[in-house]
Protein backbone atom coordinates (compact mmCIF):
# COMPACT_ATOMS: atom_id res chain seq x y z
CA UNK A 1 0.00 0.00 0.00
CA UNK A 2 1.53 3.44 -1.03
CA UNK A 3 -1.45 5.80 0.08
CA UNK A 4 -3.49 6.91 3.37
CA UNK A 5 -6.50 6.03 1.68
CA UNK A 6 -6.25 2.67 2.62
CA UNK A 7 -5.88 3.34 5.86
CA UNK A 8 -10.11 2.77 6.42
CA UNK A 9 -10.27 -0.37 4.79
CA UNK A 10 -7.38 -2.25 6.97
CA UNK A 11 -9.17 -0.80 10.08
CA UNK A 12 -12.32 -1.87 9.19
CA UNK A 13 -10.53 -5.82 8.26
CA UNK A 14 -8.45 -6.14 11.04
CA UNK A 15 -8.41 -4.71 14.98
CA UNK A 16 -4.72 -3.80 14.14
CA UNK A 17 -2.68 -2.69 17.14
CA UNK A 18 -1.27 0.85 15.36
CA UNK A 19 1.62 2.66 16.24
CA UNK A 20 2.47 6.28 15.74
CA UNK A 21 5.41 8.07 14.71
CA UNK A 22 5.89 11.73 14.79
CA UNK A 23 9.06 13.43 13.12
CA UNK A 24 10.13 16.88 12.41
CA UNK A 25 13.45 17.75 10.99
CA UNK A 26 15.17 21.20 11.23
CA UNK A 27 18.13 22.71 9.50
CA UNK A 28 18.31 26.34 10.10
CA UNK A 29 20.53 29.26 12.11
CA UNK A 30 19.17 27.69 15.52
CA UNK A 31 20.69 24.41 14.42
CA UNK A 32 21.14 20.81 12.71
CA UNK A 33 18.95 18.07 14.19
CA UNK A 34 15.82 16.08 13.88
CA UNK A 35 13.11 15.08 16.42
CA UNK A 36 11.16 11.44 16.46
CA UNK A 37 8.06 10.16 18.85
CA UNK A 38 7.15 7.08 18.75
CA UNK A 39 3.68 6.48 20.83
CA UNK A 40 3.12 2.50 21.07
CA UNK A 41 -0.63 1.64 20.97
CA UNK A 42 -1.03 1.19 24.69
CA UNK A 43 -0.35 5.39 24.58
CA UNK A 44 3.68 4.66 25.80
CA UNK A 45 5.83 7.43 24.00
CA UNK A 46 9.68 7.09 23.48
CA UNK A 47 11.54 10.45 22.14
CA UNK A 48 14.33 10.72 20.10
CA UNK A 49 16.85 13.74 19.65
CA UNK A 50 18.91 13.78 16.37
CA UNK A 51 21.72 15.71 16.01
CA UNK A 52 23.52 16.07 12.36
CA UNK A 53 27.26 16.27 12.33
CA UNK A 54 27.07 16.86 8.49
CA UNK A 55 25.21 20.41 6.75
CA UNK A 56 21.56 18.96 5.44
CA UNK A 57 19.10 21.14 3.49
CA UNK A 58 15.55 21.46 5.29
CA UNK A 59 13.81 18.86 3.20
CA UNK A 60 17.23 16.54 3.60
CA UNK A 61 16.29 17.37 7.60
CA UNK A 62 12.78 16.33 7.21
CA UNK A 63 13.64 13.66 5.37
CA UNK A 64 16.45 11.90 7.92
CA UNK A 65 14.02 12.46 10.38
CA UNK A 66 10.68 10.62 8.92
CA UNK A 67 13.23 7.62 7.86
CA UNK A 68 15.03 7.26 11.07
CA UNK A 69 11.86 7.57 13.07
CA UNK A 70 10.22 4.18 10.19
CA UNK A 71 13.36 2.91 11.37
CA UNK A 72 13.23 3.09 15.39
CA UNK A 73 9.22 1.89 15.38
CA UNK A 74 10.18 -0.94 13.51
CA UNK A 75 12.83 -1.99 16.33
CA UNK A 76 10.27 -1.53 18.62
CA UNK A 77 8.10 -3.76 17.18
CA UNK A 78 5.83 -2.30 14.85
CA UNK A 79 3.65 -3.89 12.37
CA UNK A 80 1.27 -1.18 11.85
CA UNK A 81 2.15 2.58 11.65
CA UNK A 82 0.80 5.86 10.97
CA UNK A 83 3.16 8.23 10.67
CA UNK A 84 2.64 12.32 10.59
CA UNK A 85 5.36 14.93 9.96
CA UNK A 86 4.24 18.94 8.99
CA UNK A 87 6.95 18.49 5.55
CA UNK A 88 4.27 18.68 2.45
CA UNK A 89 6.64 18.16 0.55
CA UNK A 90 7.50 14.76 2.39
CA UNK A 91 4.41 13.36 2.61
CA UNK A 92 3.34 14.65 -1.23
CA UNK A 93 6.52 12.84 -2.22
CA UNK A 94 5.74 9.01 -0.67
CA UNK A 95 2.29 9.44 -1.68
CA UNK A 96 3.24 10.21 -5.19
CA UNK A 97 1.41 12.65 -5.48
CA UNK A 98 4.56 15.47 -5.73
CA UNK A 99 6.68 14.66 -8.17
CA UNK A 100 11.15 14.69 -7.12
CA UNK A 101 13.41 16.62 -8.66
CA UNK A 102 17.14 15.79 -8.06
CA UNK A 103 18.77 12.46 -7.57
CA UNK A 104 18.86 13.29 -4.05
CA UNK A 105 15.26 13.46 -3.40
CA UNK A 106 14.41 10.39 -5.79
CA UNK A 107 17.03 8.26 -3.41
CA UNK A 108 15.22 9.62 0.02
CA UNK A 109 11.91 9.23 -1.31
CA UNK A 110 13.14 5.69 -2.66
CA UNK A 111 14.50 4.80 0.61
CA UNK A 112 11.01 5.89 2.88
CA UNK A 113 8.95 3.39 0.29
CA UNK A 114 11.79 0.95 1.49
CA UNK A 115 11.30 1.32 5.49
CA UNK A 116 6.90 1.52 4.63
CA UNK A 117 7.23 -1.34 3.05
CA UNK A 118 8.37 -3.49 6.13
CA UNK A 119 5.01 -2.89 7.80
CA UNK A 120 2.27 -4.49 7.27
CA UNK A 121 -0.29 -1.83 6.69
CA UNK A 122 0.78 2.39 7.22
CA UNK A 123 -0.67 5.59 6.86
CA UNK A 124 1.41 9.04 5.84
CA UNK A 125 -0.45 12.25 7.07
CA UNK A 126 0.46 15.87 6.98
CA UNK A 127 -0.25 17.92 10.13
CA UNK A 128 0.39 22.11 10.80
CA UNK A 129 3.50 22.73 12.88
CA UNK A 130 1.42 23.23 15.79
CA UNK A 131 0.18 19.46 15.91
CA UNK A 132 4.04 18.38 15.63
CA UNK A 133 5.11 20.79 18.39
CA UNK A 134 6.91 17.88 20.58
CA UNK A 135 8.79 16.75 17.55
CA UNK A 136 9.56 19.89 16.68
CA UNK A 137 11.05 20.68 20.22
CA UNK A 138 13.10 17.30 19.66
CA UNK A 139 14.65 18.56 16.55
CA UNK A 140 16.06 21.85 18.41
CA UNK A 141 17.79 19.88 21.58
CA UNK A 142 21.71 19.35 20.93
CA UNK A 143 23.72 17.46 22.78
CA UNK A 144 23.98 19.38 26.04
CA UNK A 145 20.88 18.92 26.70
CA UNK A 146 19.69 19.10 30.79
CA UNK A 147 20.00 16.17 32.56
CA UNK A 148 16.32 15.82 33.18
CA UNK A 149 15.76 15.57 29.47
CA UNK A 150 18.51 13.46 28.66
CA UNK A 151 17.05 10.56 31.11
CA UNK A 152 13.73 10.73 29.06
CA UNK A 153 14.77 11.84 25.39
CA UNK A 154 17.52 9.80 23.81
CA UNK A 155 20.27 11.65 22.07
CA UNK A 156 21.37 10.28 18.59
CA UNK A 157 24.53 11.47 16.51
CA UNK A 158 24.40 11.12 13.00
CA UNK A 159 27.41 11.43 10.82
CA UNK A 160 26.46 11.17 7.79
CA UNK A 161 23.54 10.86 5.37
CA UNK A 162 21.23 8.06 5.55
CA UNK A 163 21.23 7.37 1.92
CA UNK A 164 25.22 7.06 1.73
CA UNK A 165 25.12 4.07 3.91
CA UNK A 166 26.56 0.84 1.86
CA UNK A 167 23.70 -1.72 1.67
CA UNK A 168 25.08 -5.43 2.73
CA UNK A 169 24.19 -7.87 0.11
CA UNK A 170 23.04 -11.73 1.01
CA UNK A 171 25.44 -14.14 0.37
CA UNK A 172 24.96 -16.42 -2.54
CA UNK A 173 24.88 -20.15 -2.20
CA UNK A 174 27.85 -22.01 -2.59
CA UNK A 175 29.00 -23.16 -6.42
CA UNK A 176 29.73 -26.90 -6.50
CA UNK A 177 33.21 -27.45 -7.07
CA UNK A 178 35.70 -30.13 -5.94
CA UNK A 179 35.59 -29.67 -2.51
CA UNK A 180 31.61 -30.16 -3.12
CA UNK A 181 32.57 -33.39 -4.91
CA UNK A 182 34.64 -34.90 -2.76
CA UNK A 183 32.26 -34.37 0.61
CA UNK A 184 29.53 -35.82 -1.51
CA UNK A 185 31.29 -38.89 -2.05
CA UNK A 186 32.64 -39.72 1.39
CA UNK A 187 29.55 -38.94 3.37
CA UNK A 188 26.79 -40.86 0.77
CA UNK A 189 28.77 -42.27 -2.19
CA UNK A 190 27.41 -39.58 -4.54
CA UNK A 191 29.61 -39.02 -7.41
CA UNK A 192 28.84 -35.88 -10.01
CA UNK A 193 26.98 -36.70 -13.18
CA UNK A 194 29.84 -35.15 -15.18
CA UNK A 195 32.42 -38.73 -15.54
CA UNK A 196 35.28 -36.33 -15.59
CA UNK A 197 34.17 -34.76 -12.42
CA UNK A 198 33.55 -38.08 -10.84
CA UNK A 199 36.62 -40.09 -12.33
CA UNK A 200 38.42 -37.39 -10.10
CA UNK A 201 36.38 -37.07 -7.17
CA UNK A 202 36.62 -40.87 -6.60
CA UNK A 203 40.55 -40.69 -7.17
CA UNK A 204 41.38 -38.30 -4.74
CA UNK A 205 38.45 -39.63 -2.14
CA UNK A 206 41.32 -41.75 -0.27
CA UNK A 207 42.95 -39.00 0.44
CA UNK A 208 40.80 -36.99 2.38
CA UNK A 209 38.01 -37.06 5.14
CA UNK A 210 35.15 -35.16 6.88
CA UNK A 211 34.75 -33.67 9.78
CA UNK A 212 32.41 -31.44 11.66
CA UNK A 213 30.94 -31.27 8.09
CA UNK A 214 34.57 -29.90 6.93
CA UNK A 215 36.59 -31.77 4.39
CA UNK A 216 40.27 -31.98 5.67
CA UNK A 217 43.10 -33.94 3.93
CA UNK A 218 45.18 -36.20 5.61
CA UNK A 219 49.00 -35.67 6.05
CA UNK A 220 51.85 -37.87 6.55
CA UNK A 221 52.52 -38.13 10.23
CA UNK A 222 50.94 -34.37 10.42
CA UNK A 223 47.75 -32.99 11.59
CA UNK A 224 44.75 -32.85 9.12
CA UNK A 225 44.91 -30.43 6.52
CA UNK A 226 41.65 -27.85 5.93
CA UNK A 227 40.88 -27.94 2.42
CA UNK A 228 40.23 -24.42 0.76
CA UNK A 229 39.90 -23.21 -3.02
CA UNK A 230 40.72 -20.07 -4.19
CA UNK A 231 38.97 -19.96 -7.63
CA UNK A 232 35.38 -20.21 -6.18
CA UNK A 233 34.46 -16.29 -5.27
CA UNK A 234 32.27 -17.15 -2.68
CA UNK A 235 35.04 -19.11 -0.77
CA UNK A 236 37.59 -16.47 0.28
CA UNK A 237 39.60 -18.54 3.13
CA UNK A 238 42.20 -19.67 1.03
CA UNK A 239 43.35 -15.98 0.19
CA UNK A 240 42.75 -14.38 3.50
CA UNK A 241 45.18 -17.02 4.63
CA UNK A 242 47.85 -16.26 2.09
CA UNK A 243 47.64 -12.79 2.54
CA UNK A 244 48.06 -12.67 6.26
CA UNK A 245 51.13 -15.39 6.28
CA UNK A 246 52.72 -12.73 2.94
CA UNK A 247 51.68 -9.89 4.09
CA UNK A 248 49.97 -10.06 7.00
CA UNK A 249 50.68 -8.48 10.41
CA UNK A 250 53.73 -10.23 11.54
CA UNK A 251 54.48 -10.73 7.43
CA UNK A 252 57.98 -10.87 5.96
CA UNK A 253 56.86 -11.69 2.36
CA UNK A 254 58.43 -14.75 1.98
CA UNK A 255 59.07 -16.54 -1.33
CA UNK A 256 56.35 -18.48 -3.23
CA UNK A 257 57.76 -21.60 -2.15
CA UNK A 258 58.11 -21.22 1.12
CA UNK A 259 55.19 -19.42 1.69
CA UNK A 260 53.17 -22.70 0.40
CA UNK A 261 55.19 -24.55 2.69
CA UNK A 262 54.56 -22.56 5.93
CA UNK A 263 50.48 -23.09 4.55
CA UNK A 264 50.67 -26.73 4.68
CA UNK A 265 52.29 -26.91 7.59
CA UNK A 266 49.86 -24.99 9.47
CA UNK A 267 47.20 -27.19 8.51
CA UNK A 268 45.82 -25.68 5.29
CA UNK A 269 45.71 -27.77 1.82
CA UNK A 270 44.09 -26.67 -1.42
CA UNK A 271 45.04 -28.18 -5.02
CA UNK A 272 46.73 -24.94 -6.82
CA UNK A 273 48.37 -23.73 -3.01
CA UNK A 274 51.91 -23.58 -4.80
CA UNK A 275 50.49 -21.88 -8.43
CA UNK A 276 48.81 -18.94 -5.89
CA UNK A 277 50.81 -18.63 -3.96
CA UNK A 278 53.44 -17.86 -6.81
CA UNK A 279 50.96 -15.47 -8.27
CA UNK A 280 50.75 -13.40 -5.19
CA UNK A 281 54.54 -12.73 -4.61
CA UNK A 282 54.31 -12.18 -8.69
CA UNK A 283 51.65 -9.44 -8.22
CA UNK A 284 53.21 -7.91 -4.76
CA UNK A 285 54.52 -4.43 -5.30
CA UNK A 286 56.31 -4.83 -1.83
CA UNK A 287 57.85 -7.99 -3.22
CA UNK A 288 58.72 -6.61 -6.51
CA UNK A 289 60.24 -3.25 -4.72
CA UNK A 290 62.40 -5.05 -2.39
CA UNK A 291 63.35 -8.30 -3.93
CA UNK A 292 66.97 -9.40 -3.84
CA UNK A 293 68.18 -9.44 -7.21
CA UNK A 294 70.44 -11.72 -8.50
CA UNK A 295 74.67 -11.02 -8.24
CA UNK A 296 75.15 -13.58 -10.57
CA UNK A 297 76.31 -12.73 -13.71
CA UNK A 298 74.80 -13.71 -16.81
CA UNK A 299 78.09 -14.77 -18.46
CA UNK A 300 81.51 -15.94 -17.08
CA UNK A 301 83.99 -13.53 -15.67
CA UNK A 302 86.95 -12.38 -17.86
CA UNK A 303 90.25 -11.68 -16.38
CA UNK A 304 91.41 -8.26 -17.11
CA UNK A 305 94.91 -6.96 -16.13
CA UNK A 306 96.00 -3.09 -16.34
CA UNK A 307 99.40 -2.90 -14.96
CA UNK A 308 101.07 -3.33 -19.13
CA UNK A 309 101.06 -0.14 -20.71
CA UNK A 310 98.78 0.43 -23.71
CA UNK A 311 97.72 -2.98 -23.93
CA UNK A 312 94.22 -1.67 -23.23
CA UNK A 313 91.90 0.71 -24.37
CA UNK A 314 88.29 2.46 -23.99
CA UNK A 315 86.65 4.04 -26.93
CA UNK A 316 83.40 5.94 -26.86
CA UNK A 317 81.95 8.68 -29.04
CA UNK A 318 80.05 11.37 -27.45
CA UNK A 319 77.75 13.50 -29.11
CA UNK A 320 75.96 14.58 -31.06
CA UNK A 321 76.74 18.24 -30.24
CA UNK A 322 76.01 21.33 -31.80
CA UNK A 323 77.13 21.44 -35.31
CA UNK A 324 81.11 23.10 -35.67
CA UNK A 325 82.91 23.68 -38.91
CA UNK A 326 83.01 20.75 -41.71
CA UNK A 327 79.32 19.74 -39.80
CA UNK A 328 81.35 18.04 -37.44
CA UNK A 329 79.69 16.89 -34.30
CA UNK A 330 80.74 14.02 -32.56
CA UNK A 331 84.03 13.49 -30.62
CA UNK A 332 85.21 10.27 -30.60
CA UNK A 333 87.63 9.22 -27.28
CA UNK A 334 90.04 6.56 -26.70
CA UNK A 335 91.23 6.24 -23.20
CA UNK A 336 94.48 4.44 -22.10
CA UNK A 337 93.50 1.80 -19.09
CA UNK A 338 97.07 2.05 -17.63
CA UNK A 339 98.40 6.06 -18.35
CA UNK A 340 94.85 7.61 -18.51
CA UNK A 341 95.87 9.16 -21.49
CA UNK A 342 93.40 10.48 -23.57
CA UNK A 343 93.24 10.73 -27.89
CA UNK A 344 90.54 12.78 -28.89
CA UNK A 345 89.11 14.29 -32.39
CA UNK A 346 86.19 15.65 -33.99
CA UNK A 347 83.95 13.79 -36.77
CA UNK A 348 80.96 14.40 -38.77
CA UNK A 349 79.74 10.83 -39.00
CA UNK A 350 80.40 7.85 -37.02
CA UNK A 351 80.35 5.29 -39.58
CA UNK A 352 82.44 1.88 -39.08
CA UNK A 353 84.58 3.61 -41.82
CA UNK A 354 85.58 6.89 -39.93
CA UNK A 355 86.07 5.13 -36.28
CA UNK A 356 88.31 2.56 -37.49
CA UNK A 357 90.47 4.89 -39.56
CA UNK A 358 90.69 7.02 -35.99
CA UNK A 359 91.90 3.54 -34.46
CA UNK A 360 94.23 3.02 -36.68
CA UNK A 361 95.60 6.48 -36.90
CA UNK A 362 95.79 7.21 -33.18
CA UNK A 363 96.52 4.08 -31.05
CA UNK A 364 97.69 1.58 -33.80
CA UNK A 365 100.19 3.82 -35.69
CA UNK A 366 101.27 5.02 -32.36
CA UNK A 367 101.39 2.44 -29.40
CA UNK A 368 101.19 -0.82 -31.69
CA UNK A 369 98.38 -3.46 -31.36
CA UNK A 370 96.21 -3.51 -28.53
CA UNK A 371 95.13 -6.51 -26.69
CA UNK A 372 91.94 -5.48 -25.60
CA UNK A 373 89.55 -2.42 -26.31
CA UNK A 374 86.49 -1.82 -24.75
CA UNK A 375 83.81 -0.28 -25.60
CA UNK A 376 79.40 -0.26 -26.00
CA UNK A 377 79.62 0.99 -29.45
CA UNK A 378 79.05 -2.32 -31.28
CA UNK A 379 77.95 -1.06 -34.74
CA UNK A 380 80.72 1.16 -35.31
CA UNK A 381 83.47 -1.47 -34.08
Amino acid sequence: MHRSDTLTKDLADADASWWEVATKGSSNKRGLGGGVMVTSPEGFKVYYALIYRFSPTNNDAEYEAFIAGLQHAKDLGAEYIKARTDSSLVVGQVLEVFQVNGERLSRYRDMALEKLSTFKAYAVKHVPRLDNADADILSKLSLEAPEHISKVVRVLVIPTLTIDHHRVMLVQPREENWITDIMRHLEDGRLPQDEARARKAKLRAPRFQVTDSRLYRRSYGGPLMRCGVTRCLIDFEAKLVMDELHSGLCSSHQGWRFLARQIMLIGYYWPSVQLDCEKLTIECETCQVFAKMPSRPATFYHQVSTAIPFEMWGVDIVGPFPQLSGHRKFIIVVIDYFSKGVEAEPLATITSQQCTRFVWRNVVSRFWVPVQIVTDNGKQF
